[in-house]
This record gives structure tokens, C-alpha cells and sequence, in this order.
């Protein structure tokens, strides 16, 4: 029994060190018509310009996780929609917010199984200080607020364990797109960084009987982004690739998070009547 407590406490642990990032990863997502997200709504606004996105998202993490007869393998595969609203308040200038949802579930090593959802809520302010015929840049920072429901049960073949977390984190995230205009084609690399921490509601069960139930911190963790985004304008579909990396530390071996998005968006002229599709 001890073991099977043991190895909760890691497992819970590895998890409060990167699957919180998931909203990062997924929510920030903001483009027209995508495989996977970009950090913002469209690669060019004006004054006065309005976009709404809604789509829907997939994901795949995978990684290593490093707790005793609990290691092996991570892979969780998950699935979600999200709605988006950019408003150009100027033409260097725009206001962001959004709302999305996620169900995800997969194995951590040989013996746990785990089921997550989750609703974020990113607000963010967008600045453009480049806009020409060829280039764009826009810069952006912001805040994310996450709520999970995280359930693990765990079976080693002499104890069994379930676990519950529900938890409350939040914490900036910022970053930058350089899109390159050609004829009908824009090219779009982006970077972001986001930094959440918060708490959680923790509830041990061993063998049916409650052994366990607190609140916990769970740690500050940073990650990097990277990404490309290849949009063809006169359809309005963007093709992107996103790739999350978080290094190893303690029991994390490093995690890859590979994420695929298809969303649409509408937009609102902007005071020009210049709209970018």
C-alpha cells in the first residue's frame, strides 16, 4: 500500500510540472483555418478590424515519467473546441479574449490511467509596430486562467488507487509572430513563453478508502513555444505546425506536446475597409 502511495505522489507530482501547460499550448490558439495554433487571431489587423474564431483541437503528448516501478511511458491524446474575439482598437493596437475546452485521457507508465478536462480563459493585448505590403510584427502578452478536473487510478497488480485533482492556476504568457508576404502566400513563424502556477484540491482513495485529502501548490513551470503558419489568402486557410517542448527536471523526462487545430474566422472590416483575406 505504501508503494501504490509512493507512487501517486510522483505521478501527481510529474503532472503538476507540465500538464497544466496545456491551455498555453491550445488556447493561445488563434488563427483562420488551422492544423495547429498560432499565437494570434490573424497575421495582420487594422483599426477598427474584428475577428471571431471557433474551432475544434487535437493533441498528443508524449514523454517519460520517472517514479520507481511507476516509470514508463506518458501518451495522452485529447481533444476540444475553443471561440476567439480580437477587436483592432487601433492600428498598432487590439484587445484579445477567449474561451475553450478540452477531454483528454491516456496512460503515465505501466500502471496509472488518467482523465482530464479543462476550460481556459486567455485574455491578451496584441501590438503591431511593423505593417507593410511585405512584412508584419506583432507582439503580444497576456494572461491565462485554467480550471482542471484531473482523475488518475492506478493499479500495480496488489493495490489500487484513485486519485482527483481540481485545480485553479493562472500566470502571464507573451511572445511574438514575423509574417513574410508573398503573392498569395504569408509566411508566419511565432515564439511564446507562458509561466503558470496555482493550487489544487487533492483527494487520495486506496483500495475504495480515503487516505489522503488537502490542497497542494502546484509549481511555477515556463515553456517555449515554436511555430509556423503558412496561409493561403484568397481561401483563407492556414496551414500550421506547432511543436511544445519542456525540458527533463526531477522526474520529468521531457515532454513533446504535438498539437492539430482546425478553426475558421470571421472577420469585420476594419475603418480602412481593408480586410487581409
Amino acid at each position: 500500500m505504501k508503494n501504490t502511495i509512493y507512487g501517486s505522489i510522483l505521478i501527481i507530482t510529474f503532472l503538476a510540472s507540465f500538464i497544466f501547460l496545456i491551455p498555453a499550448v491550445l488556447f493561445s490558439a488563434q488563427s483562420s483555418y488551422q492544423f495547429s495554433p498560432p499565437p494570434i487571431p490573424w497575421f495582420e489587423f487594422e483599426k477598427g478590424q474584428k475577428d471571431t474564431r471557433v474551432g475544434g483541437t487535437a493533441l498528443y503528448m508524449t514523454g517519460k515519467v520517472d517514479a520507481d516501478e511507476y516509470s514508463g511511458d506518458v501518451k495522452v491524446y485529447g481533444l476540444g473546441g475553443n471561440i476567439f474575439y480580437r477587436n483592432a482598437f487601433r492600428d498598432q493596437f487590439a484587445f484579445d479574449a477567449g474561451a475553450s475546452a478540452v477531454y483528454a485521457s491516456g496512460e503515465i507508465g505501466p500502471a496509472a490511467d488518467m482523465t482530464l478536462s479543462l476550460l481556459s480563459i486567455p485574455l491578451g493585448l496584441e501590438f503591431q509596430p511593423i505593417k507593410t505590403p511585405e512584412y508584419v510584427l506583432i507582439l503580444f502578452a497576456g494572461f491565462n486562467l485554467t480550471w482542471t478536473n484531473l482523475s488518475i487510478q492506478i493499479d500495480d497488480g496488489t493495490d489500487e488507487a484513485d486519485i482527483t485533482m481540481n485545480s485553479n492556476i493562472k500566470g502571464p504568457q507573451g511572445g511574438l509572430q514575423f509574417s513574410i508576404k508573398k503573392n498569395d502566400f504569408v509566411f508566419s513563424p511565432f515564439f511564446m513563453m507562458t509561466k503558470l502556477s496555482g493550487t489544487a484540491d487533492v483527494k487520495f482513495k486506496e483500495n475504495g478508502s480515503t487516505v489522503f485529502s488537502g490542497s497542494v501548490s502546484v509549481p511555477s513551470t515556463t515553456a517555449k513555444f515554436y511555430g509556423l503558419d503558412i496561409v493561403y489568402v484568397p481561401a483563407n486557410i492556414t496551414l500550421s505546425s506547432l511543436i511544445q517542448q519542456i525540458s527533463s527536471s526531477g522526474g520529468n523526462k521531457g515532454f513533446k506536446t504535438y498539437v492539430f487545430c482546425l478553426t475558421y474566422n470571421f472577420h469585420t472590416p476594419g475603418e480602412n475597409n481593408v480586410q487581409s483575406n
